[in-house]
């Protein structure tokens, strides 16, 4: 095999590796909730009723609010919806 042969097989091998990181990647991001979708009245935090809306749990909910101000900031939106079950 030449070396033009061996450069292109691994620049095809290098562009599919790519191809596939890629779609890993927008796969994770289309599956991914977004935290403007669950603060329904844009106040920068969700409250329990928000939450339940979106198909949360109040378990969960209750679990995630780390200070207790019956609310979830961004931070602790993030640990209960890595929690939340599919």
């Amino acid at each position: 095999m030449s070396t033009f042969d061996t450069r292109i097989r691994n620049a095809a091998l290098a562009t599919l590796l790519c191809a596939f990181a890629a779609a890993q990647a927008w796969a994770a991001s289309v599956n991914k909730p977004d935290f403007k979708a669950y603060d329904e009245n844009s106040d920068g935090m969700v409250s329990l009723e928000e939450f339940v809306a979106q198909g949360g749990s109040g378990k969960i909910f209750l679990t995630a609010d780390a200070n207790g101000d019956n609310h979830l900031s961004s931070d602790e939106w993030v640990k209960a919806t890595a929690t939340k079950a599919p």
